[in-house]
């Protein structure tokens, strides 16, 4: 007896070993394939930088037009990496704004610098992706297997240029959806999950939905929040829009271009006399049909988990940006629309 369990035990700590191995091993080419992934969006970044100070001493710009280029691509190539998302938005920004260059080479390089950096981010954010999920993953946590390596961050730019899928013969559904930051006295927001049953795929998303005919936004993200949640504001409750974000996805076989407009406001949960009130509860007694079929349940998330996860959470920025939403609802800052992705 005592032999077979000494064989049992020398058979556990084998796999267990070789599961440590093996996760280890697997993060290790993970990070490898993540910093990979970044200098190659340095390098499709870079190359926009060049063809946007083309465009800018060739291009046949107005003067101010031409300085404003040259200024927004010389700050995107001298910002360092923690900086570099805003400042490629500032330069995707002025570029979307202006007119095609006059010279037929010059359009066709910036055309393809763009694409090289829409494909870049795309692969890097993946590699993010995959990197975050492993960490977050219990084993991997419980013994330390990451190391001292930093948890990789998403590159979050605005897409200034896009591809129809291949076989798409009609262009996107555009409309107009109006979103809730609801964030309680623990500083945590609210997300429901959502899923699309044609692929099973998962994520997190703010409250939120649709305008309806010729409907404010506040209506509509008070609207939305009743429906998905059962919690009933009043507009007046809500601040903003503080941010605005356009999102490009499939969903149920349809492709989308949303703009999204983003409200915050509060909900305390520590009751009078310093009782705790609980979050209110999933109520899905007012969804559609289709939320019916695509939002499974809620969660209120800390900036940390949301930092920390592995899941797929929309907006992408929404853990970095969080504590800005905080203080303008404290009061703290002034109120403005933000463009976020």
């Amino acid at each position: 007896m005592t032999t077979t369990i000494v064989v049992l035990l020398v058979v556990l700590l084998l796999i267990a070993a070789l599961r440590l191995w093996l996760t280890a091993n697997r993060l290790d080419r993970l990070h490898v394939r993540t910093e990979a992934a970044w200098s190659a969006l340095e390098g499709a970044l870079s190359r926009r930088v060049v063809a946007a100070r083309a465009v800018a001493a060739t291009g046949g710009l107005p003067p101010a037009q031409a300085d404003e280029l040259r200024r927004v691509a010389d700050a995107a190539d001298r910002a360092d990496r923690a900086h570099r998302a805003d400042a490629e938005n500032d330069l995707a920004r002025v570029l979307s704004l202006l007119p095609p260059p006059n010279e037929e080479h010059l359009a066709a390089e910036l055309a393809d610098a763009n694409e090289r950096v829409l494909l870049a981010r795309r692969f890097y954010n993946d590699a993010v992706r995959d990197t975050r999920a492993l960490r977050s993953v219990w084993f991997t946590r419980i013994f330390g297997l990451a190391g001292r390596a930093a948890l990789p961050d998403y590159f979050e730019i605005t897409e200034s240029s896009a591809k129809a899928e291949p076989g798409a013969v009609a262009a996107p559904v555009r409309r107009t959806a109006a979103r809730v930051l609801l964030v309680d006295d623990r500083a945590r927001v609210l997300l429901l999950s959502g899923t699309d049953p044609k692929v099973g795929s998962r994520w997190w998303i703010t409250p939120g939905g649709g305008v309806e005919g010729q409907e404010p936004l506040v209506q509509t993200a008070v609207r939305e929040l009743a429906e998905e949640t059962g919690l009933q504001l009043q507009p007046a409750e809500l601040i903003g829009p503080v941010w605005r974000r356009v999102a490009r996805f499939h969903f149920t076989g349809v492709d989308y271009e949303q703009t999204e407009f983003y409200f915050a406001a509060s909900f305390v949960t520590a009751a009078p006399g310093g009782a705790d009130r609980s979050p209110p509860a999933f109520d899905a007694s007012g969804h559609t049909n289709d939320e019916r079929l695509t939002l499974t349940g809620q969660r209120w998330w800390t900036g940390e988990e949301l930092r920390s996860t592995g899941e797929d959470v929309y907006p992408r920025q929404l853990a970095t940006r969080l504590p800005d939403v905080v203080a303008a609802l404290q009061g703290c800052d002034d109120v403005g629309t933000v463009d976020v992705d």
